[in-house]
């Protein structure tokens, strides 16, 4: 019945040729201004579903910040529908919960229950509201750029980026922020003399409270004007240090000093303080190539946007701001996506268009024809067409993964094996006119209709489970098996459809009148078929040799290493630096400064950026001693003849270590760095998290496993993941002591706030910029150790030291506090480089069990990469049998008989084998990517057992033993088993030796294919004719014993 609809829909497609081909004209018009919509990125984003949720504390300890902020928040968090994780980070100052949801869960849903939960939230009076950071991923950060002034300070740089910059940027659509480093906010600073308060018998207080009733504005409604009205309102916003200084204190007066009228004497501002524009206490800055501080400007693309498109947005609209701003203001631009974009579309562009020329070639020499050669290479872009629709309307972007591990040889498999069954076929075609031509066509293609349908949907059935792969593995590799499946059941329906009605139109009756066949084929079955009648004459040496590859196969696979996915080169690098957690910033400036005039010793660095701290949406919480050093390098092609990209690293390293020393410098990538700080709240490839209660004991134990780890050769850049403590200065009133002296607690603390922080008393303006007026007590800033003889003034004209008033300690305090749901841990992070993933991981997990005793109540786990390694390992320990038992079910069906499929499914085994022994020889651990290679394989070597299985069950109707079906069939069926099998190989073979950008995902799954496929077509054309008879007579045997007797 299958066969039957199958033939009529082929004869069909032969009647009605001309309209066949009109309605596909009609679609490719159709379908090629939809794939224009196409969205194009360099990498699928694998980063999960997540909401940061950002909280100001100022002043707070990170202690204080995670008991009084985080603590509080995880607790409103908890439970929230599909949650699936929290993770914080308590600094000081500010707390960063981060919220991950399950994949499937739309995001602004997610953000909306996230600010349900946040308003039922109770926080101290000094904390700041909370507030949800922006909706990006992993690929978000698209365009990065500097702006650097002969003339202008760096707090007028800010101030242009905030006010003129920044906005135009945010309109661009796609960009959901822009984010700063460096620069500093200007406000006026009022800095008093305690001891000239103390002389007038003011205290604090009372200056702060004089400064504040005299500064702002007030609303008077309106005035009428002739017969209209005016609005009226009063305002007083000095922005300049000597409007401010000259300012009148009418509230405030000595008591005791008096003019010759008797009149109190009034005090100006600057009777009592020294008011100059400050700056605010900075938590971040941006350095460039050694020359000093800039500032730093970074677009972040909304999730789920197309990458080219926001940045042509980008493109245009830095054009236009280039043309607006100041002479003297120049532009740099540091990191641009599209040119990894581009590059990686090049590289997947430079692959298909290889492969497609290396198909063309075999089809035309195989095939004899070119109008044969053009029919089915035709297949290719059309079935590419049909799945660039799909993507779009299943919002699959292309890029590397999606489009670039589309093997064109795999696409026309089915059209191959349809017309080189019209030229090799039992009989000669009519050439007597049209009419038998097309006789012939039909009946034809309608009888190899059925194994076309059965090959390749046993080929598109493999790729199925993979829609269902889940977390990284799934995100990475679900749009390749989306992209694939749609691309060949287009190709299938083409096969089907269009292959046959071009024939018919195509096609001379002259062309099927295949005399001789071409060259290329007669040199093949020169060489095949005296090796064939060597194998069929010593079947068990055959066997024995088929042991031993299988054999080979397995030997290679114990050898060799294994890895989560192979590192994509970016083409530049991010190195991390940590220096001592009580650096100030003008020293970390100082030294990430001297870390950028090292690397620009180097011939192959074009530019390095540092960013020091944290920017002004602290989406990235980091302290002043961490710093991200971003370096731009040049084109391989400049580079010095045979340095690798590990070898640069390494001679970095060495100059670092010679020339600024003292960083721990670890070494990533941008988009890698990302992706590791989303999935794992770190940005090393592996994390180990210790978790407890003890703070102290924690790092104890932290240090011992990076100690172990760091023993284990491969590990790089190993170092726990939280600076060491940092020196509190802790200063606690005490109450009697500071009565006595006529002050409060509150006194104390606001005294204390004033050193360097400030009191805000007001706000004016400059223009359109903010300017914050700040009370500040004393002209200077007194050290930590000289803090205790701080006067405070008295109202009765004297001053008493802050270190009489109150107690003021000296205590380490952690830096950070991290936890992750709910419970305290401390990460050690390490890189891997070198080595593989798993054998190392395996390693340094020994070692560490061995050498690190954990105390009860402390546990350790194993993350990042190793994390989302050994979650794929498990799907895939499901997923590959899954497919396996595809296969042995299509076969069954297609064949009618379970003893015909396990036959043929030896192809699988052996397929593997090449793979894997190439996989070894050429020196790949085995990753995901290779393993989604042998899922894709599995298929592509059944198709061409199909093919020569189904030719040697209908000789065998026909009367001819085993042994001779056997022999026949691969005699006549070596064409287009070779056809099939170098088509799909050299279609892979660009892919395998690529060295472009991206390269490095695509070449463990192309070196698979290609080297199962020549032991899956040897295992085609010799060891199954070979074996079959001995096989099938053991099948039969087993079959008859277990029928009953009787």
């Amino acid at each position: 019945m299958s066969e039957s609809w199958i033939a009529r829909l082929v004869r069909g497609s032969v009647t009605h040729r001309v309209m066949v081909l009109l309605v596909t004209l009609l679609l490719v018009v159709g379908s090629s201004l939809m794939a224009m919509r196409l969205k194009l990125d360099a990498l699928p984003d694998v980063t999960n579903n997540q909401v940061l949720v950002l909280t100001g504390a100022p002043g707070l300890s990170p202690e204080e910040v995670e008991r009084l902020v985080t603590r509080p928040i995880e607790t409103a968090l908890g439970g929230m529908p599909r949650l699936v994780e929290l993770r914080s980070i308590s600094r000081y100052g500010i707390s960063a919960v981060t919220a991950v949801f399950e994949d499937d869960s739309p995001p602004h849903l997610a953000r909306q229950i996230t600010a349900e939960r946040l308003a039922t939230v109770v926080l101290p009076p000094e904390v700041e509201t909370p507030a949800l950071g922006p909706l990006t991923g992993g690929l978000g950060e698209v365009f990065h750029f500097s702006i650097t002034s002969s003339q202008r300070t760096l707090s007028e740089l800010l101030e242009l980026s905030t006010l003129r910059i920044s906005p135009r940027l945010r309109m661009v659509p796609g960009i959901v922020e822009v984010n700063t480093w460096g620069g500093s906010d200007r406000r006026l600073e009022v800095r008093a003399d305690p001891l000239k308060l103390a002389s007038r018998k003011l205290s604090l207080q009372q200056l702060a409270q004089g400064l504040a009733d005299s500064i702002g504005a007030t609303a008077g409604a309106s005035v009428p004007s002739g017969s209209g009205q005016a609005l009226l309102r009063a305002v007083f916003r000095p922005h300049r240090p000597e409007e401010l200084s000259a300012l009148l204190l009418p509230s405030v007066t000595n008591g005791t000093e008096h003019a010759s009228d008797g009149v109190p004497h009034r005090l100006v501002v600057g009777d009592l303080a020294q008011v100059t524009e400050g700056e605010a206490p900075r938590l971040g800055a941006a350095t460039q190539d050694g020359h000093g501080e800039v500032v730093y400007l970074m677009a972040q693309m909304l999730r789920g946007e197309n990458a080219l498109e926001v940045l042509r947005g980008i493109h245009e609209r830095m054009s236009e701001l280039e043309k607006t701003l100041p002479p003297d203001v120049k532009v740099q631009v540091i990191y641009d996506r599209s040119v990894l974009v581009h590059a990686t579309l090049r590289t997947v562009g430079k692959n298909l268009l290889e492969g497609g020329l290396l198909v063309a070639t075999v089809l035309l020499l195989m095939l004899g024809s070119w109008r044969a050669g053009l029919l089915v290479a035709l297949v290719i872009p059309l079935s590419m067409l049909g799945a660039a629709v799909a993507m779009v309307l299943v919002g699959v972007p292309g890029n590397l993964m999606s489009l670039g591990a589309v093997d064109f040889g795999l696409l026309v498999d089915g059209a191959v094996v349809m017309v080189e069954h019209l030229f090799h076929h039992p009989g000669q075609a009519p050439s007597d006119g049209t009419a038998g031509s097309l006789s012939s066509i039909s009946r034809r293609a309608s009888e190899v209709a059925k194994p076309v349908l059965f090959s390749v949907l046993i080929i598109l059935l493999v790729y199925l489970p993979v829609l269902l792969l889940d977390g990284v593995e799934g995100k990475m590799f679900r749009p390749m098996a989306v992209t694939v499946v749609c691309a060949l059941f287009t190709s299938l329906i083409l096969s089907l459809l269009f292959i046959p009605a071009g024939a018919a139109l195509l096609l001379r009756p002259k062309d099927l009148e295949e005399v001789r066949p071409p060259l290329l084929v007669r040199v093949m079955e020169r060489l095949y078929r005296p090796v064939l009648d060597v194998a069929l004459r010593h079947s068990l040496l055959v066997g024995v040799l088929a042991t031993v590859l299988l054999g080979a196969g397995v030997t290679a696979l114990w050898k060799s290493g294994s890895e989560f996915l192979p590192q994509l080169d970016e083409g530049d690098l991010v190195i991390q630096t940590t220096r001592s957690a009580d650096i100030s910033l003008e020293q970390a400036v100082k030294q990430v400064g001297r870390v950028e005039q090292v690397l620009r010793q180097l011939p192959e660095v074009r530019h390095v950026v540092s960013r020091v701290g944290s920017p002004a949406v602290a989406t990235d919480i980091m302290g002043l001693e961490q710093a991200d050093v971003f370096v731009g390098l040049r084109p391989r092609s400049e580079w010095r003849s045979g340095l690798s990209r590990d070898g640069l690293i390494h001679e970095m390293e060495r100059l670092l270590d010679e020339k600024a020393p003292g960083g721990e410098p670890s070494f990533t990538q941008p988009i890698q760095m990302r992706f590791n700080e989303i999935l794992a709240g770190a940005v090393t490839d592996v994390v180990v998290s210790v978790y407890g209660e003890d703070l102290h004991q924690i790092e104890q134990l932290a240090h011992a496993v990076a100690k172990a780890c760091a023993a284990e050769p491969g590990a790089e850049d190993v170092r726990v993941l939280a600076p060491p403590a940092v020196p509190l200065v802790e200063v606690r009133p005490r109450p009697i002591e500071a009565a006595q002296a006529g002050l409060t607690p509150k006194d104390i603390l606001s005294a204390v706030q004033a050193v360097r922080s400030g009191l805000v008393v007001g706000t004016s303006y400059d223009g359109p910029v903010r300017l914050p007026v700040v009370l500040r007590l004393g002209e200077s800033v007194p050290d930590a150790v000289g803090l205790s003889a701080l006067p405070l003034p008295l109202s009765d004209g004297t001053s008493v030291p802050l270190g009489r008033v109150s107690d003021i300690s000296f205590t380490p305090t952690p830096t950070l506090i991290q936890r992750h749901n709910g419970q305290r841990r401390l990460m050690v992070g390490f890189n891997v480089r070198g080595v593989d993933l798993g054998s190392l991981l395996h390693r340094a997990e020994a070692r560490v069990m061995k050498q690190v005793k954990l105390p009860p109540g402390y546990r350790l786990t194993w993350g990042g990469q190793y994390e989302t390694f050994e979650a794929a390992r498990a799907r895939l320990g499901v997923l590959i049998p899954a497919v396996l038992l595809i296969i042995i079910v299509a076969l069954w069906r297609l064949f009618g008989s379970l003893r015909k499929a396990l036959i043929l499914f030896l192809a699988v085994p052996f397929a593997g084998t090449g793979g894997m022994i190439l996989l070894w020889a050429r020196g790949m651990p085995v990753s995901i990517s290779a393993a989604i290679g042998f899922i894709a394989l599995s298929g592509i070597a059944v198709l061409n057992g199909v093919v020569l299985m189904v030719r040697l069950l209908d000789l065998e109707r026909q009367g001819l033993t085993p042994r001779q079906a056997a022999a026949e069939a691969a005699k006549t069926r070596m064409r287009p088993v070779m056809v099939t099998a170098l088509v799909a190989a050299l279609g892979f073979v660009p892919m395998a030796m690529a060295q472009g950008v991206g390269a490095e995902v695509q070449r463990p799954l192309a070196t698979v294919v290609v080297g199962g496929l020549c032991t899956s077509t040897a295992l085609t054309l010799l060891i199954l004719p070979s074996l079959y008879p001995s096989l099938s007579a053991l099948m039969d045997a087993l079959s008859r014993k277990r029928k009953p007797v009787g």
